[in-house]
């Protein structure tokens, strides 16, 4: 027979025990809960002093946001510093929640124009670039003889630098609404905000870099590249 005070302790123990499960499932309720809450309603939340959505939105952005910037400046150093600087503005308070423009195309609107911002400063685009002289003309892309090449005799690496340095000597527009489309899954519509024009030139800057891309690519690499 247990004596009063063992009792009691068992008791305490199984209390604690049912406070700590409860604890976490409030916990784990939360978190599942921020995970799956939009956007604009993170960053309300992180302007009233929630750290937690400012970490979602992180997560939930940087890669896309990273890869997007590698693409268009076409350097590491470079794009971790235009998404350094989008983030900054984000913990700034930058962001104004709009009608008809998401937190989503805001930020990619910023990190474009800072990618721009740098290549600007460089007063050149980098080689693999298309060079306007104010011509029509573009400079020739070397291409590979696709006569017997099978998709498992190509290396990836190979692959995508091919295809990066044709992607890279589009005009601009064409290549920025390409890398968006492509490589970040945004939609027509939130291109169209980013890059500031209508959704019927979305398309046409985004037809006009395919059909490129088709008439300088063996076909193999356009299913292999991407």
């Amino acid at each position: 027979m247990l004596s009063k005070g063992t009792h009691c302790k068992k008791i305490v123990v199984t209390f604690l025990s049912v406070v700590r499960l409860k604890v976490r499932e409030r916990r784990e309720s939360r978190r599942m809960e921020i995970q799956d809450t939009n956007d604009e309603e993170l960053i309300l939340r992180f302007y009233k002093e929630n750290q937690e959505a400012l970490k979602v939105i992180f997560k939930r952005h940087k890669d896309g946001l990273f890869n997007f910037a590698l693409r268009f400046v076409g350097n590491r150093a470079d794009a971790e510093d235009a998404v350094s600087h989008a983030f900054m503005m984000v913990c700034e308070k930058r962001y104004t929640n709009k009608p008809g423009a998401s937190f989503k195309t805001w930020i990619y609107t910023v990190a474009r124009n800072i990618c721009l911002s740098k290549i600007r400063n460089r007063n050149s685009f980098f080689p693999l670039w298309f060079k306007n002289n104010n011509t029509e003309d573009e400079e020739p892309i070397d291409v590979i003889d696709q006569t017997g090449i099978a998709r498992d005799q190509l290396d990836q690496k190979v692959i995508s630098a091919i295809l990066q340095k044709a992607i890279g000597k589009l005009p601009e527009e064409q290549k920025e609404a390409l890398i968006l489309r492509e490589y970040n899954g945004l939609t027509y519509e939130e291109i169209g905000q980013v890059l500031n024009c209508s959704l019927d030139k979305v398309k046409v800057l985004i037809f006009r870099a395919r059909s490129h891309l088709k008439d300088v690519l063996p076909p193999i690499l356009l299913e292999e590249g991407r």
